[in-house]
Formats: C-alpha cells, sequence, structure tokens
C-alpha cells in the first residue's frame, strides 16, 4: 500500500488508498453526534435525491449544454460546509449539494460526504456564495458509503438535477463543482472525463471498500461532498477523494448517485443504512505477505486466501479463538478463489445470518493448522464509531 490518498475535506479528511486488497471493515472514524443526530429530520424518500431519466445516449446527444451553461445551471446547487468546534472555531471546510426542499416543512436537504460530518464535538453550518450562513443539522451518516444528509432550516436553496450514474461511459466528460480549499474559492468549476466505472477504493482509516467514479477533474480538499456533473448539468457522483502523491496526477473518486440515493433514502428513514452485515475485521490477501505467500504456497492453500489484519470490538468473531494473523480459506464451504470472494460472501448476508468460515493459524516454520468457526453477522451500521480494534495484525515471522 505504497499509494498515498486524501480525503478531500480540509483538516477533517482522512487518508483513502486505492485498494489492492479489498477490505470488510469496521467503521474506526465517526462518532454518532448526540446533539445533531436526534432524528428528528427524519422524514420519506420524498425528501431523498430525485434521478431523472438519462439524456445521454437515447436522444443521440441532444441538449447537451456548453461549460459556461452548466456551472450557471449547477453552481447556486452546491454550497459550502463548514464545520466547526464546540468553541466555535473553524474545524474544516467543505462542499455540499442541495438535493431537496420541503416547502411544508420549512427545510431543505443536503447531501455531502460522511468523513466531513462524523467527527466528535463539531458542529455543522451551510454557507452560500454570499455569505449567508445556516446551522446544519446531521439527519445521519454512513461512513461505508463516506454519504452524509444535512438539513438546514430555509426554504431558499435551489436542487440540483440528478442524472442516471448507471448509464455512464469511459471516456465522457464530466465536471466538478465545489469549494477546493474552503470558502476562500467557493464554488470553483474544473472539467475533465471518466477514466473509470465502478473502481474498488478502501479507506486506510476506516477500512471501508466502496465502488467510485474515477476521473481526472481537478479536485483538492475542500471538494468533498461536492458535485460532479454530466454534460446534461446533471450531478452523477459526489466526490469524496484523490489519490495525493508526487507519483499520481488526475486521480479523482466520486459517489455515484446510484449509491448515493440508496444511502440517503435509508438516513431519511432511519438515521443510517439499515440491512447490512458485517463481520467486523480488516483482511488484506496473503499474496501482499511474502512470508504468507510462502506458507500459503507451501500449504497448496487457496488463491484468495486472506489474512486477518484486525478485529473489531463488536465483530462477529468475539468470543471466538480467532485471533489477528489468522487466516481465512473458505466461507461456506468454497475455497475463496479471490479476495473479492469473501467480500461478496458479507454482501450476500443479513445481519443474524450464520457463515461457517475455514481459518487457519500459521507458525514459524510455515505449517498452517485449519479449523472450521461459525460465526453470526453483525449489522454494519456505519454510523457510529468503534474503538480500536482489540488487537492488531501481527506478523509470525518477524
Amino acid at each position: 500500500m505504497s499509494e498515498k490518498s486524501v480525503k478531500n475535506g480540509t483538516k477533517v479528511y482522512t487518508a483513502l488508498i486505492i485498494a489492492v486488497v479489498l477490505i470488510v471493515a469496521i467503521a474506526l472514524a465517526g462518532v454518532f453526534l448526540s446533539t445533531h443526530r436526534s432524528g428528528e429530520d427524519r422524514t420519506s424518500q420524498g425528501d431523498s435525491i430525485k434521478i431523472g431519466q438519462s439524456r445521454s445516449y437515447e436522444t443521440g446527444g441532444t441538449g447537451k449544454l456548453t461549460s459556461v451553461e452548466i456551472a450557471e445551471k449547477v453552481k447556486p446547487s452546491v454550497i459550502a460546509v463548514v464545520i466547526e468546534t464546540d468553541g466555535g472555531q473553524d474545524y474544516g471546510e467543505g462542499s455540499g449539494v442541495v438535493m431537496s426542499v420541503n416547502e411544508d416543512r420549512g427545510v431543505s436537504y443536503i447531501v455531502t460526504c460522511a468523513h466531513m460530518i462524523n467527527t466528535r464535538g463539531t458542529s455543522v453550518v451551510v454557507q452560500l456564495e454570499n455569505g449567508t450562513k445556516y446551522p446544519a443539522r446531521v439527519v445521519g451518516f454512513d461512513n461505508r458509503t463516506d454519504i452524509g444528509v444535512l438539513s438546514v432550516k430555509t426554504t431558499k436553496l435551489k436542487p440540483a438535477e440528478f442524472g442516471d450514474s448507471s448509464v455512464l461511459k469511459v471516456g465522457e466528460p464530466v465536471y466538478a463543482i465545489g469549494n477546493p480549499g474552503g470558502t476562500q474559492f467557493y464554488g470553483s468549476v474544473t472539467s475533465g472525463i471518466i477514466s473509470a466505472i465502478d473502481r474498488p477504493t478502501a479507506s486506510s482509516e476506516n477500512g471501508y471498500t466502496m465502488e467510485c467514479i474515477q476521473h481526472d477533474a481537478a479536485i483538492n480538499p475542500g471538494n468533498s461532498g461536492g458535485a460532479l456533473v454530466n454534460s446534461y448539468g446533471q450531478v452523477i457522483g459526489i466526490n469524496s477523494s484523490k489519490i495525493a502523491s508526487e507519483e499520481y496526477e488526475g486521480m479523482g473518486f466520486a459517489v455515484p448517485i446510484s449509491i448515493a440515493k440508496k444511502s440517503v433514502d435509508s438516513i431519511l428513514a432511519h438515521g443510517y443504512v439499515a440491512g447490512r452485515a458485517k463481520l467486523g475485521i480488516q483482511y488484506l490477501p496473503c499474496s501482499s505477505v511474502e512470508s504468507y505467500a510462502t506458507a500459503a504456497k507451501l500449504n497448496k492453500l487457496p488463491s484468495g486466501t486472506v489474512i486477518i489484519a484486525k478485529i473489531g470490538n463488536d465483530s462477529s468473531f468475539n468470543g471466538t479463538s480467532v485471533q489477528a494473523g489468522d487466516i481465512i480459506t473458505a466461507v461456506n464451504g468454497k475455497n475463496l478463489q479471490s479476495s473479492n470472494d469473501l467480500l461478496a460472501a458479507v454482501e450476500k448476508a443479513k445481519p443474524g445470518d450464520k457463515m461457517k468460515l475455514t481459518v487457519g493459524r500459521v507458525s514459524k516454520d510455515y505449517k498452517v493448522t485449519l479449523r472450521q468457526v461459525t460465526v453470526v453477522m453483525k449489522e454494519d451500521r456505519g454510523n457510529t464509531s468503534q474503538p480500536k480494534p482489540q488487537k492488531q495484525f501481527e506478523n509470525p515471522f518477524n
């Protein structure tokens, strides 16, 4: 993991690394703010993101806007998200996209990044380009998809138009609109193309893996939560991260609107994303650690065998003999042919389901002792912080 990646909220962003490994994660960052997450603003899907019909391909390209027209259309819907400490000091600045206005309740709803708003002891303020500020309430957030929802007591905001991210194509032009560096560069617009679709990325901070839109429109700290827009002025992604390294240039990532909408819908209904399962661990492929790769080869282990790197305090493995540094070779009787197989099995499971895992312990002489372990899947709410793992991975060959 030599690449260094940076989340794009000023001061409050966290490291994000393009995953060679896929990680089933525990939420290590983000604390449920009792003063801001009361559930008071939970409402119906009518206040959620409304994805419009695609105009991109069926119409033969008609309706495309110029870059000037796109900026004029979308900029009023992209606002600043300012994070303040309890003492009133600025803690960080980012962006948000207005998704709906509820005239009856007198509130507007804003989608932003979870990593912007999940810090203990902070409050959130929404700021417009003219300097007007509104205190914001955190309706909820989801660390797993890096999506959060805010509400503000005003109906003067302009909702964005949202497009269908499922029809995007590599090479399609896109525009990033947000506040790089914070409010000093409010409403900056940059352009680029879609470099890849459904690119797996994983956060080294909280361990979650998600599928993102990769693009090369310039984004910087402060763009987090801002809009990625297609040629029709439709928001098709929420900018979340970029690779920040001397070796990399022009690699930004956005949460597809199709994923963001699912998270928003559940946050509005429950305050978190309901119904997802987790093991409560972080893992990496055996092939990424030379000594484990040797042990896997000598013992003819499946090619997708993974190392348990961390076990969380709420992990399904608690109460078992499994410990960090053990390996997993099979799930529900099927050998892991790829490290993705374990992630896929977890994503198919529901909280309360039982999962049978083949777990091994590696000794210094490269011998592997395998055993069967059955665990009960926990619910992954993605909105609460976890203490540090009980035990971190220690290489037995060191």
